[in-house]
């Protein structure tokens, strides 16, 4: 019944397309700053639809909310939460649908949404794990999972079946950072690239980001050694990797894609006492980022090539623990701790 329900839902479901040209942005302000009912439960993810228009709002009680991003107002939830439910730790809108929404948990739980009917049109469990992450290929075919238990599962988008695993190594080798079989401790990031269908990168907390390609799974193409995730804290655009560690300097870096080489360091504004300490980092443009974490418990925009900040955004002395970008990056979104939903636009 939950496979053909999912299969309606996608025949709903409208192909959508994308774009948007690069652009130099100048400053960073605050549109709106946007306090909702759920806030206490904290924020751990958030995802704008294809089209920018709404913005998903994932918190620590399981709770899903979708937000109208001209006005900042609920538009809908698609689960209230309950007490019994972990954070809702990654959002993802189907490639080819405004109206499919995968959401994943801490609990190990993955849930497809009917956006319009407002239904969970299919759940999956992956019994003692805590997902961390989520994201889909891009055509929307597969979409990959990651967490705890080091596992890394690829699943097929239409029916929610595993089509591979990638099991981690033994704890033996929780130590050895070179390897290329898998993640010696929890992983916190996933991101396929954009451009190219079958390859991905994961990251956590042993300080490695590992290149895949979901048709050679034995083991990881390339090994970038280094950065220590500990949230969404890899994208990818053309042929760079942004990385956002939870470390006290250093910790916004720039690869490259193809060889796996350090371009540079990107300076991150922390006073000596703070400390960087960041979770979260996203392109807007080729040539603009936003990171944020618990260091300074703000994002700051940052132009990659001048090394200016654009701008910040303080949550109040909370942790920042997710920002996200429209496709294109002008409108970005960012939250945490206690709620503390700011969505701005870059200009």
């Amino acid at each position: 019944m939950s496979r053909r329900r999912l299969e309606e839902a996608l025949l709903r479901s409208k192909e959508m397309e994308g774009s948007g040209e690069d652009e130099e942005y100048s400053e960073l302000f605050v549109r709106h700053r946007v306090h909702l009912d759920k806030d206490p439960h904290s924020i751990y993810s958030l995802r704008f639809s294809p089209n920018g228009k709404q913005l998903c709002v994932g918190f620590g009680n399981g709770a899903i909310q979708i937000l109208n991003v001209d006005n900042g107002h609920v538009d809908r939830t698609l689960f209230s939460g309950h007490r019994s439910r972990q954070p809702i730790t990654a959002l993802h809108y189907h490639p080819k649908s405004e109206n499919l929404l995968v959401a994943a948990g801490a609990d190990g739980l993955v849930s497809t949404y009917d956006i319009k009917a407002q239904i969970n049109v299919c759940s999956l469990t992956e019994p003692e794990n805590e997902i961390n992450a989520l994201d889909f290929c891009m055509d929307g075919s597969v979409f990959a999972t990651a967490g705890k238990d080091r596992n890394i599962r690829l699943y097929d988008s239409h029916t929610n079946e595993v089509l591979n695993l990638i099991e981690a190594p033994h704890t033996l080798y929780n130590d050895d950072t070179t390897l290329t079989i898998g993640h010696t401790r929890r992983i916190f990031a996933l991101k396929f690239h954009p451009a190219e269908h079958h390859v991905f990168l994961t990251g956590g907390w042993d300080d490695s980001i590992k290149v895949w390609d979901k048709r050679i799974l034995r083991e990881a193409q390339r090994l970038i050694p280094g950065p220590h995730i500990c949230g969404p804290g890899i994208d990818i655009q053309g042929d760079r990797i942004i990385t956002a560690s939870w470390a006290a300097r250093s910790a916004l870096q720039l690869w490259d894609f193809r060889s796996g080489k350090h371009l540079q360091d990107v300076p991150f504004p922390a006073a000596t006492m703070q400390g960087e300490f960041l979770y979260a980092a996203k392109f807007c443009s080729d040539n603009t980022v936003l990171a944020g974490g618990s260091g300074t418990c703000t994002a700051c925009a940052i132009n990659l090539n001048t090394q200016e900040m654009l701008g910040d955004i303080s949550l109040s002395n909370k942790a920042v623990q997710t920002v996200e970008a429209v496709p294109g990056g002008r409108v970005v979104a960012v939250a945490g701790v206690a709620g503390n939903l700011q969505i701005a636009e870059l200009c």
